[in-house]
């Protein structure tokens, strides 16, 4: 069992589918780290606390450079996966726990909470946290919040086990009930947006912005900015910066020079020639706390890639290390298993799918011997990503495929990228652990993103929820074995991620997640 506490309120306990029809709902949606046995404080930045001095006012603006707009202008942060609307949910609502920058969980919305068994985990919730209209956070707004992802209609149900939910004890102590063993509870503890009950039955709200108890509100979606502003009132503690702005900028040179000119105090996701832009320069710093993640070329199984043996030929034709040496700049460790190298549940499989443009052209012909048509679209979503694509379809061509690429506005290809036959993405970590990437091979997850419906990837995944220890870790390990087996995707290479920052910004840093929750710790001069 594990258990933590927060003596900060509520008194002093002891330690113990549909936006957009579901299509974009993993853009940047990922892999992570087991965090399955006894939680400990840490020494990192801790989310709840130390805010702005007591009685200081937030002040100035903090401006994001994004290579993505937001999904939609849909606020319902369980409905989608996108970069944008992971960042903005971070800051706008709270979870139950949360984690540090080092990856350790910290009390949130919950002062504590326990493990009771593999199926249950009771918590304590806080007394003083209000939403941004007044009203109370209560284990009601609690429960609506977990048990509509047990009814698995939501992007992101796959992150619970379905059934999911909440029974409420008392007005601040709840049980989450699995109907299933289900070892990661506390990872969706720590993921779960909880939002008020009244929006969750009434979804016409989620149109007129995000409504959360985090510590900044949503203002406005307007052009290509995304403004938060700080929530005075927040029960960690008033934040230090006033604005918050998340800014789309699709070009990748106009993101860099935006930087440089002062525009943007933060560049995300940036590639090794932005890094070499500001080498040396003294007004900026690289910060590279990274969830797990990986550059994937998403196939579809609808299409030639049904094929297993035309998926092993996609592997056997691209020269992933080189890619990741002449285009990435050497940044991104290449991978061996459908987990990216920063996993600790990650192990380099066999067989290894190393380049052998021989051994590719020869499944294409036992396939197809006249070759194959397969369509590809790309854009500048992932850093280096009409390169890459320039690289994998020249070598595609090699081997017998002829690959037709489209070049596509960001928000043009995620609305459209599993209607061809490859992509490049990203999948990257929400919830800190190895279920994540998993479960996006399963349910309506999967067949939005590829078009995959496969019953032993549903076992295996359900395998590994219900382990724990030494037998999740195999688990895991033949979950991945089977999708390296089949190549179900494209594994490129891991994605770590470096944001480039300003002088300007101070103590800024970031948890190993998708999200800034961290960020209203930060301040600007």
């Amino acid at each position: 069992m594990s258990d933590c506490t927060d003596d900060s309120a509520g008194g002093n306990v002891r330690r113990g589918l549909d936006r957009r029809r579901f299509l974009q709902a993993a853009l940047a949606s990922a892999a992570a780290l087991p965090v399955l046995g006894g939680i400990d404080r840490g020494t990192g930045v801790e989310f709840a606390r130390a805010f702005a001095a007591e009685g200081a006012a937030p002040a100035g603006t903090l401006t994001y450079g994004n290579a993505e707009p937001p999904t939609s202008n849909y606020w319902d942060p369980a409905a989608g996966f996108g970069l944008v609307d992971e960042q903005v949910a971070s800051l706008v609502h709270d979870t139950l726990v949360a984690f540090d920058d080092k990856g350790v969980m910290q009390p949130a919305l919950a002062t504590s909470w326990k493990r009771l068994s593999p199926t249950t985990v009771s918590a304590t919730i806080r007394t003083d946290a209000k939403f941004h209209d007044g009203t109370p956070v209560t284990a009601e707004d609690v429960k609506a919040s977990f048990d509509r992802l047990g009814l698995g209609k939501l992007a992101q149900s796959m992150l619970v086990v379905e059934g999911l939910k909440v029974d409420v004890k008392s007005p601040t102590e709840i049980e989450i009930v699995s109907p299933k063993p289900f070892g990661v509870i506390e990872n969706a503890m720590a993921f779960v947006k909880i939002l008020p009950k009244a929006n969750i039955d009434n979804p016409d709200n989620f149109k007129k912005g995000a409504l959360g108890s985090g510590p900044y509100k949503f203002v406005s979606y307007t052009g290509n900015d995304v403004t938060l502003e700080a929530n005075p009132d927040y029960w960690g503690g008033t934040p230090k910066i006033k604005t918050i702005i998340f800014r789309y900028i699709e070009d990748g040179q106009a993101r860099i020079n935006a930087l440089l000119d002062g525009q943007v105090d933060i560049l995300t996701r940036v590639s090794s020639e932005d890094i070499g832009r500001v080498k040396d320069n003294a007004k900026f710093h690289i910060v590279n706390q990274s969830p797990p993640a990986q550059i994937v070329g998403l196939v579809q199984h609808n299409g030639p890639f049904k094929d297993v043996k035309l998926r092993q030929a996609l592997a056997y034709a691209v020269d992933r290390e080189a890619i990741a040496k002449s285009i990435g700049g050497g940044l991104n460790p290449v991978g061996y298993s459908a987990l990216p190298t920063s996993a600790p549940s990650y192990e380099p499989l066999k067989p290894d799918f190393a380049y052998d443009p021989e051994k590719a052209k020869a499944l294409v012909a036992e396939v197809a011997p006249d070759g194959v048509d397969i369509t590809m679209a790309t854009t500048t979503l992932v850093p280096n990503q009409l390169e890459i694509d320039q690289a994998i379809a020249a070598s595609l061509e090699q081997v017998g495929f002829r690959p037709k690429v489209e070049r596509l506005e960001v928000g043009a290809f995620r609305s459209s990228y599993n209607t061809y036959d490859l992509t490049l993405n990203t999948l990257a970590s929400f919830n800190n652990d190895a279920d994540f990437i998993l479960g996006l091979y399963t349910g309506g997850a999967a067949e939005a993103i590829w078009h995959l419906n496969d019953p032993k990837i549903v076992e295996l995944v359900a395998a590994q929820r219900a382990a724990s220890g030494d037998e999740r870790k195999a688990a895991l390990t033949a979950a991945a074995q089977y999708l390296w087996d089949n190549q179900a995707t494209l594994y490129l290479s891991d994605e770590k991620w470096h944001f480039i920052v300003a002088d300007r910004v101070k103590d800024y840093a970031r948890a190993p997640l998708v999200g800034e929750p961290l960020a209203a710790k930060a301040s600007v001069n």
